[in-house]
């Protein structure tokens, strides 16, 4: 992979907030908790009380075989 390729999926492995997921997805923040609550998303407890996503589960991009964090 070229490191451009690299730089893009750590930038695609960041976790982003709840309201900045729903925003990539053009989505409201209430119909993207609707989503994590029914399993079609996956969140990810950031602390005590934050929650995040991924930017390639807010993107709905796989990630390549070949990369690994």
């Amino acid at each position: 992979m070229k490191k451009a390729d690299i730089e893009h999926e750590r930038w695609l492995e960041e976790i982003v907030s709840l309201r900045e997921a729903a925003r990539l997805r053009s989505i409201s923040l209430e119909t993207l908790k609707s989503e994590i609550e029914r399993g079609a998303l996956k969140d990810i407890q950031v602390s005590r009380k934050r929650r995040g996503m991924s930017r390639r589960e807010a993107l709905y991009q796989e990630s390549p075989k070949s990369y690994r964090p």
